[in-house]
């Protein structure tokens, strides 16, 4: 394949990126909605009040969302939304080119690439969440962007990988475990070739110094340096607790966890937790969730090994949606889910810097298996499962996967 049609390939991947995400949008109900109150933050961000909510300070939801939607809410007003539907389309789009960068760069055919521009173009999990005010949509591209920069030889790609993997922990704080993976590994790698632990290092710093700001204003908030969030006491409640286990794991059950049992233990958290603070009551729900472990091991291990079902299920809910939908989803997710197996046992797909993609894949993967989790929360990972899985053992062409 020339590299005329390359391109022209790609950007008609592209483009089919943001004409699915704009038929997403524009169609059924449920768009645009706000259940993480990242609007609400933009507007006390952009009324000068900085990251509030009932005029108190909070570090509860990760900032960089909020803060990407505040200069949409003061140039727009009630017509913000308008704005947010214009960011994730291009959130969207970029992904998708970066991905495809990133797939040359790691040494994927052109085919290939083209492959892994099309999953993330397509991916419906990825498409759903491009019409809903959460995360999901920004923290993907800024994974694609931190294995392009993986991928990149030298400093400047150490540094841009950190400034993205840093950006995306300060949009989801789950990036995180990823990006420590791929330092561990990125030093590994250095001893066997020139220059060594530099990229690594710089990488590491990079992400840190990045999230480091978030870390001082949390200590001057709180008086302590919150590094992530103050929300990962209740994701980790949220998905031990003895009611869910009662409602949901003993009962293997497929159906979203809601009702009036869920809004009971909601209650009752806020009523254990009130008059801490957001910090106090994040390290409470942890200690709560140790205890449970200790006590019942059994329903804990259970539970991890659940979440992880849920994680990669091939359908969503049938509590939520349709049957149709369900089969649509499956009839993509399947053969997505066999070419990333296939990739990941390839030699070639944990040989450096390809193996940055596999490790941001585990680091989220063990994230969710402690926390609450859904299909929605590996939208972020599909540009790293699409590398992986364009690396798969069947050939798009005849020549070498890094001919170029």
């Amino acid at each position: 394949m020339s590299v005329v049609r390359f391109r022209l390939a790609i950007l008609a991947v592209v483009v089919l990126a943001i004409a699915v995400r704009g038929a997403a949008m524009a169609r059924g109900p449920g768009r645009f909605d706000d259940p993480d109150n990242y609007l609400r933050l933009a507007r006390s961000i952009a009324d000068g009040q900085g990251l509030s909510l009932a005029g108190r300070p909070t570090a509860y939801r990760p900032p960089l969302y909020p803060m990407l939607l505040a200069p949409l809410v003061a140039l727009l007003g009630d017509r913000a939304i308008v704005g947010v539907a214009v960011l994730h389309l291009f959130l969207g789009a970029g992904t998708t080119l970066l991905t495809a960068a990133a797939a040359r760069a790691m040494g994927l055919s052109r085919g290939r690439s083209i492959a892994a521009a099309l999953i993330v173009a397509c991916d419906p999990v990825l498409i759903s969440q491009s019409r809903s005010i959460m995360t999901e949509t920004t923290t993907a591209f800024f994974m694609a962007l931190a294995l392009l920069g993986v991928a990149l030889k030298g400093a400047p790609g150490a540094i841009l990988a950190g400034a993205s993997a840093g950006l995306a922990a300060l949009t989801r704080p789950s990036a995180l475990p990823g990006a420590l993976l791929v330092a561990i590994a990125w030093s590994i790698a250095g001893r066997r070739k020139p220059p060594g632990f530099v990229p690594a290092v710089l990488y590491l710093a990079t992400t840190l110094l990045v999230i480091a700001p978030w870390a001082a204003r949390n200590l001057r908030v709180f008086g302590e340096p919150v590094w992530t969030t103050t929300h990962g006491g209740y994701t980790l409640a949220l998905a031990n607790n003895p009611t869910y286990y009662r409602d949901v794991l003993h009962a293997r059950s497929e159906q979203v966890w809601t009702g009036h049992d869920q809004w009971l233990w909601f209650d009752q958290v806020n009523r254990r937790t009130a008059g801490m603070t957001e910090p106090q009551a994040d390290r409470y729900l942890r200690n709560e969730v140790v205890e449970l472990a200790r006590a019942r091991p059994v329903d804990f291990l259970d539970a991890a090994v659940d979440r992880v079902g849920r994680f990669w299920a091939v359908a969503p809910s049938p509590a939520v949606y349709s049957r149709g939908v369900r089969v649509a989803v499956a009839c993509w997710t399947i053969p997505l889910w066999i070419a990333l197996v296939l990739g990941l046992i390839r030699p070639t797909a944990w040989r450096w810097p390809r193996a940055a993609a596999a490790l941001v894949i585990l680091g989220l993967v063990g994230v969710h298996t402690l926390y609450w989790t859904d299909m929605r929360m590996r939208a972020p990972l599909v540009p790293a499962i699409a590398l992986a899985a364009a690396g798969a053992s069947f050939r798009f062409r005849t020549r070498s996967d890094d001919d170029r």
